[in-house]
């Protein structure tokens, strides 16, 4: 069952962390926080980084600029 908060990412664990308040940012970053220690602190466990990609200029700046010149 879904609880709309964050599961723990370690197989075989059921914590859930609550976003305490769904319109706050704040609130959403500390169950994320919450999480991570958890993870970190009972499994051992860090998440891995998503690969960095990089970044493209935007074609519409470019023309933009050309239009400006």
């Amino acid at each position: 069952m879904r609880s709309g908060g964050f599961p723990c990412r370690v197989d075989g664990c059921s914590a859930q962390f609550r976003v305490l308040d769904a319109s706050s940012m704040e609130s959403l970053l500390a169950a994320s926080a919450e999480r991570t220690a958890h993870e970190a602190s009972t499994h051992g466990y860090t998440h891995p980084r998503p690969v960095d990609e990089p970044r493209r200029a935007s074609p519409y700046i470019a023309k933009t600029k050309a239009k400006n010149a």
